[in-house]
């Protein structure tokens, strides 16, 4: 079984999609975000904080009932603790065993690993539970975007490198680290022309968002001075 809540929320059988009552997807993604079992009445009070403790747990209980009816042995339950079933993949799992592993090794750039950290977090979904998790992994996409980048880079592999610094760039645009990545391979790859031009678009929307210039480093990596 999988859980994917990046760039959606999907339940997947042997490759199948499962489709699932609303309640028991709030069940599965908050799971999934969590990354461990909960006990019931967390589980409650965060996935229904509008209702009283009385009907959050009714809730909780037919969200469980539906979702057992439709697919059985996703979760288990173990002294008042509720949890994924050991072995489910979920796809954000795979993001920090990424992060993980640029930061004991320099992996290469892999084009589904790059599609993975452009996903952003249950997008369609707007509950205040979401907000942290969102900017916890946001930020660590961007690092392991950029380390991949870097990696790639330092290798000689300018394509490849340019894929995982513009996907970080496309998740921050007025990140300078990402943006210097970005330049850079341009660079390598003897396309001043390009590096120019990217330069261009990051100082002019730099100011018109935050009325800041490029830092002198990042000024310094072109051959003449550009504004």
């Amino acid at each position: 079984m999988r859980v994917e809540v990046l760039h959606r929320f999907r339940v997947l059988v042997d490759g199948r999609f499962v489709a699932l009552p609303e309640g028991s997807q709030r069940l599965i993604g908050c799971l999934a975000v969590t990354d461990r079992p909960r006990p019931r009445t967390t589980l409650a009070g965060t996935l229904w904080p509008e209702r009283s403790e009385r009907d959050a747990h009714a809730s909780l209980r037919q969200a469980l009932w539906r979702l057992n009816r439709h697919v059985s042995g996703l979760l288990e339950q173990e002294n008042q603790h509720i949890g994924l079933a050991r072995g489910t993949e979920v796809d954000l799992h795979e993001i920090y065993r990424l992060s993980e592993a640029v930061t004991d090794s320099e992996p290469r750039v892999d084009r589904r690993a790059v599609r993975l950290l452009e996903g952003d977090l249950l997008p369609e979904w707007s509950y205040d539970w979401l907000d942290g998790q969102r900017e916890s992994l946001r930020q660590v996409r961007l690092h392991t975007l950029e380390a991949l980048a870097r990696n790639d880079l330092r290798a000689g592999r300018t394509a490849t490198a340019l894929v995982a610094a513009l996907a970080a760039v496309g998740l921050d645009p007025l990140r300078e680290s990402a943006q210097r990545i970005v330049i850079a391979a341009h660079l390598a790859e003897g396309n001043t022309s390009e590096a120019v031009r990217q330069y261009g678009r990051f100082r002019d929307l730099l100011w018109v968002e935050l009325r800041l210039r490029p830092s002198r480093q990042l000024q310094g990596m072109l051959p003449q001075p550009v504004g």
